[in-house]
C-alpha cells in the first residue's frame, strides 16, 4: 500500500491563478463571438427582408406597367 500512504501537493495538480485567467479570457472571447455573431445574423436578415420588400415593389411596378 505505498500508493496510499503518498499525498498528492494541491499546488502540482490545480491550474492556480493562469488557469482561473485562461478560463475567463476564453469565456470573454466566446461572449463577445457571440454577440458580433447575432449582429452579423440581424444584418443579414435585416438585408433580406428589405430586398423582398424591393422586389415586391418592383413586381408591383412592372405588372402595373404591363397592364397600361
Amino acid at each position: 500500500m505505498l500508493f496510499a500512504e503518498e499525498t498528492i501537493d494541491p499546488q502540482l495538480v490545480s491550474p492556480g491563478v493562469v488557469g482561473f485567467v485562461a478560463t475567463i479570457l476564453v469565456t470573454i472571447a466566446t461572449v463577445l463571438l457571440l454577440i458580433d455573431m447575432v449582429r452579423r445574423m440581424r444584418r443579414v436578415n435585416m438585408r433580406a427582408e428589405i430586398n423582398k420588400k424591393l422586389d415586391a415593389e418592383q413586381a408591383a411596378d412592372t405588372s402595373a406597367a404591363e397592364s397600361k
